[in-house]
């Protein structure tokens, strides 16, 4: 099995519906508005009974408690969101060069940019109508576009049209973005054309940018007075505070520029929520909040920013008590019209680091009806034995990859939830209520190991086909299934299993890389770590990209490369390794 751009399964179009955005799903996925409890009368006859019918009586009377209290607290949880609203630190950056784009076989997506010159020659000359430049900040930076007009003679009696275009990489330079083929819709591409009608004068673009190079084209002006530019700059906005950030002592230089580009991809993607990517799709996902978290944790330490998308996140949990597996901030708080039953599973395990990395008990206090109420939806399809049995009604996630059976991985997803919610349960004095637990863990332990290790192998399997991935081995390590020797084993088999189905994204390279840690093999995750994401930045990145596949430049979940994030939340937790308190780890 290959990890090239057929893996990247190619996004169904789905239905743009009033005030939600458009999501690109895998085709082994439905995406359901609204909460998918309980399921559909077919689904339940292929999972069977589920386990809840067993672990005790009680529980649809706790979970109808809980749905009470999710409902009252709500209103609440959204007012605590806006407390927590972040000041932005703003700081105002000017180009460091201009530069030109040129084919280049050699280089990442066939695209490279060579130096044209000072930046500052294109200030203060005439312009005239196709003159082009194309500036380069020096770094990927998020914020806010400005520039002065000036004349130079007679009056400029004519409107100044502009046409812009804002590139994290040089292929969005160097490519068209029309004809459009891709699967998302085409305004998240970075391109404007602006109008001045008043010269001179100062434009400060109302819209947020997320790039490196901005390329400026005159496409009119006044025939008769000239203008010209007298100032262009960028005011760089983030809620990421440097001065908060701990001295790193890096090992060796690959060490340092992990660490650096790590930081600046988490910098750019904190926002006033950690958004999952600054250009695309700017807002916030659970899922890529867990892992922005654990990098915040151990770099710029914003627990406040945690804390209000936390908040987000269960105020716009629906009438069933899901929370948000996505949501928006503007123009009102609002859930995203989906429902993925990995990133609901790992809701508890969020929490619980946040309480363990801030030593903020009151959130986690107040969070813990939605968190147990996550496990009336998780739960669901696990059949009596203890058998997750993939259903139909939800986005099972895992990973940007088309042909990946996600039983396994989503069963130690599944599982590893419920760890998180016992151990949570015993810090805020909640055991009572979390009863029935550990009989759930012991059953879906002795299922995975009875139903999905092989033996033989020394690997866990996934589904009817008894498939082999990392994605699988990596999220059974670290719910705790195999013993430590198997874990062990498990780890070194699949990465010398040709076969095996290999990650497409950063998000899942971020599992495997700490399962191997989790697995005791220290040597084999920082080469894994460096083998990846340093090669992203030996192809270029300032930044670490939303989807990279070693071998395919071009791989996209939305058959597009030019709509991919390449500044992207989840891909920024080499920070997390680097700059862990155990050496090594």
């Amino acid at each position: 099995m290959t990890s090239r751009l057929n893996d990247c399964l190619p996004p169904a179009r789905i239905p743009v519906l009033a005030k939600f955005a458009l999501f690109a799903s895998l085709a082994s996925a439905v995406l359901v508005f609204g909460a998918p409890n309980p399921l559909r009368a077919a689904e339940k006859a292929a999972v069977g009974p589920s386990i809840k019918q067993s672990l005790s009586p009680e529980l649809p009377a706790l979970f109808d408690r809980q749905l009470q209290l999710i409902k009252e607290r709500r209103p609440e949880w959204l007012r605590q969101a806006e407390r927590s609203l972040p000041k932005l630190h703003v700081a105002v950056k000017r180009p460091v060069s201009l530069v030109k784009v040129e084919k280049d076989a050699a280089s990442f997506q066939g695209w490279k940019t060579v130096d044209a010159g000072k930046a500052d020659t294109v200030l203060n000359r005439p312009m005239l109508p196709g003159d082009s430049f194309i500036l380069d900040f020096g770094e990927h930076l998020t914020g806010y576009f400005k520039f002065a007009l000036r004349r130079f003679d007679i009056a400029v009696d004519a409107p100044v049209r502009l046409a812009l275009i804002f590139a994290e990489m040089p292929a969005e330079l160097g490519e068209p973005f029309d004809p459009y083929p891709g699967s998302l819709t085409r305004s998240w591409l970075q391109d404007e054309i602006v109008n001045i009608d008043d010269v001179p004068g100062e434009t400060r673009l109302p819209r947020r940018y997320a790039f490196r190079y901005a390329k400026v084209t005159v496409v009119a002006a006044s025939r008769y007075g000239k203008f010209g530019f007298a100032d262009i700059s960028l005011e760089a906005v983030t809620s990421a505070d440097e001065a908060q950030l701990r001295p790193f002592l890096a090992r060796t230089p690959a060490d340092a520029a992990l660490d650096r580009v790590s930081l600046r991809t988490l910098r750019d993607c904190m926002q006033t929520v950690f958004e999952d990517g600054p250009k695309r799709d700017r807002r916030l996902w659970l899922g890529d909040l867990r892992l922005q978290a654990l990098a915040n944790y151990r770099s710029f330490r914003n627990y406040e920013l945690v804390k209000r998308s936390l908040y987000l996140l269960a105020g716009t949990a629906d009438d069933q008590g899901l929370v948000a597996t996505c949501a928006f901030e503007r123009p009102e708080p609002m859930r995203g019209g989906n429902a993925i039953l990995d990133y609901t599973a790992l809701l508890a395990p969020t929490v619980l680091e946040y309480l363990e990395a801030s030593g903020d008990r009151q959130t986690p206090l107040n969070l813990w009806p939605l968190v147990l109420k996550q496990l009336d939806f998780t739960l669901e399809p696990v059949n009596t034995e203890g058998l997750f049995v993939p259903p139909k009604g939800w986005w099972l996630f895992v990973d940007w990859h088309r042909s990946l059976d996600k039983q396994a991985p989503e069963h130690a997803i599944v599982l590893l939830g419920l760890r998180a919610t016992q151990t949570l349960a015993e810090k805020l004095g909640r055991q009572d209520e979390a009863r029935f637990i550990p009989e759930a863990i012991h059953r879906m332990e002795n299922a995975a190991r009875q139903r999905l290790w092989d033996e033989t192998q020394g690997l866990f399997v996934s589904g009817p086909k008894r498939e082999v991935s990392y994605a699988s081995q990596a999220w059974m390590v670290l719910a705790g299934v195999p013993s430590p020797e198997q874990a062990r084993r498990a780890m070194q088999g699949v990465l010398r299993q040709p076969e095996a189905v290999k990650p497409v994204t950063p998000y899942l390279h971020h599992y495997v890389v700490e399962a191997l840690f989790a697995a005791g093999l220290a040597e084999a995750a920082n080469k894994h770590l460096h083998d990846y994401w340093g090669t992203m930045i030996q192809k270029g990145a300032d930044t670490f990209w939303e989807v990279f596949v070693p071998g395919d430049d071009f791989a996209s979940p939305y058959k597009s490369h030019l709509m991919n994030s390449y500044c992207h939340a989840w891909s920024c937790t080499p920070v997390y390794f680097l700059r862990a308190p155990a050496a090594g780890k």
